[in-house]
């Protein structure tokens, strides 16, 4: 590695942490690390040892936190998630309000070159898993119409954002908000 550029854990500057710090910045830079290798080359072209050099990391410390690239990308990816529902709060589409819309496409955007990185490495089924999976959650009990609409709703959002994506994020997190939210209110009134 070059001597002008600095490691993951030399960037963040860190001092004497506790376990459960030191065990979060290691996985920290170890993702950074991959998302920055993804940027110049293909997951499956990227060693292990490219990623722990990159991160700052022992393989020990790269061992004891995954077992694969794959694991590390579940985790930014699970996480990207994580922001994004916490963004929209807690709601879904059904509740169909701009303000729903426009919080998932802010959301969504403010963490795109991850998304897209993702989804060239193939992460979009178990992005749209993961989503479905969170909206499943306030679910209690088995039943067929919450569930079917979770999926169907998870679907939905996922198939707009893929295209979204796709097309270069041509459009505005606001024109993306209004163009959901015209579409949802008109299958509302098919409804009526």
């Amino acid at each position: 590695m070059p001597d002008d550029r600095q490691t993951e854990i030399e960037r963040l500057n860190m001092h004497r942490l506790s376990n459960a710090e030191s065990s979060r910045l290691t996985r920290t830079c170890i993702e950074s690390a991959l998302i920055a290798l993804m940027q110049e080359k293909e997951l499956q072209d990227i060693s292990i040892t490219e990623i722990v050099n990159h991160a700052g990391v022992s393989r020990t410390a790269y061992y004891r936190h995954y077992k694969s690239k794959e694991e590390i990308l579940q985790s930014v990816m699970k996480e990207i998630v994580r922001k994004v529902v916490k963004a929209m709060k807690l709601q879904t589409p059904v509740h169909n309000s701009y303000d729903y819309w426009l919080r998932l496409f802010t959301a969504v955007h403010q963490h795109a070159e991850r998304v897209q990185l993702l989804l060239r490495a193939n992460f979009g089924e178990a992005i749209l898993n993961e989503v479905t999976r969170r909206m499943l959650a306030p679910v209690s009990d088995y039943d067929a119409v919450s569930s079917y609409s979770a999926y169907f709703w998870g679907g939905a959002v996922y198939g707009v954002l893929l295209a979204w994506m796709r097309n270069g994020l041509l459009q505005s997190p606001e024109e993306m908000a209004s163009i959901c939210f015209q579409l949802v209110k008109g299958l509302s009134e098919l409804r009526q």
